[in-house]
């Protein structure tokens, strides 16, 4: 099967999608997105559309080629991922894994990423799920010597 692009949203379902997301996360988020998203001129709307486009893509490619999480090919595509959705938002962590999950559970999210690999939304939630843990553990490992530092130092 041929990899066809992702499908773009109509203006339609773009208001659709950020009301569920406002149901979901709150308005602020959402809000903050289309803040953003109005503030670009075209051009660097269409830069941002493409550079989501390439990630996509290329992660479709690395999971052709058998990478799984923690591979250093993936976790670079994630950092990619991570960094483009600055352009609409500064996601948590757990906004990461939750769009880890939808991509992989609402049917329209779906039909999009199968337009690039059948096996994709399944992927895609599994390397970010994995993704999300190892960023969890990195933040609680500094806070944790973040904490150890004072400790040797009230005790001087």
């Amino acid at each position: 099967m041929k990899k066809q692009r992702l499908k773009r949203h109509s203006p339609q379902q773009q208001k659709h999608y950020e009301r569920e997301a406002r149901l979901q996360y709150g308005p602020g988020v959402v809000n903050e997105s289309v803040a953003r998203w109005g503030s670009y001129s075209q051009a660097r709307q269409a830069e941002i559309i493409a550079e989501g486009e390439a990630i996509y893509s290329e992660l479709a490619d690395v999971m052709q080629q058998g990478h799984q999480a923690g591979h250093s090919e993936v976790i670079a595509l994630l950092d990619r991922w991570q960094a483009h959705l600055r352009n609409f938002y500064e996601p948590s962590l757990d906004v990461l894994r939750g769009l880890g999950q939808l991509y992989n559970s609402h049917p329209e999210f779906i039909a999009n990423f199968q337009r690039l690999h059948a096996d994709l939304p399944a992927w895609l939630e599994r390397v970010i799920d994995e993704y999300v843990d190892d960023l969890e553990t990195a933040e609680l490992e500094r806070m944790l010597a973040e904490d150890e530092q004072r400790a040797q130092r009230l005790s001087q």
